[in-house]
């Protein structure tokens, strides 16, 4: 699999963890408040397109790893692009010359 590639579904897998985090996100706040509260809280047992409350934490808790473990995988592939560039562009601030960089992306 060449680097465009993986990118590329990287970039998807992202995306899509982004996507249902930020949902299950938006859902908490028609869920109300959670917790049982010592059975004062009528809206415990909610549940949303048929979904309970503690299912849609669960997913946005999954979400949330899989879309930090994506950028974590994002950051190394590309951390020899970031670290050339950020030269450059520190390079350019101090109108000094920058040191060319071979990379690739």
């Amino acid at each position: 699999m060449n680097k465009s590639v993986l990118n590329y579904f990287l970039d998807i897998v992202i995306g899509l963890a982004f996507l249902l985090a930020g949902a299950t996100g938006i859902a908490f706040l028609f869920l109300g408040s959670g917790g049982y509260q010592g059975g004062r809280n009528a809206e415990f047992s909610t549940s949303l397109l048929g979904l309970e409350r503690g299912t849609w934490s669960d997913l946005h808790d999954l979400s949330g790893l899989v879309m930090i473990a994506g950028i974590a995988i994002h950051l190394i592939l590309h951390w020899r692009w970031i670290v050339c560039t950020t030269r450059q562009l520190l390079a350019n601030l101090v109108r000094r010359p920058a040191r060319k960089c071979a990379v690739a992306e």
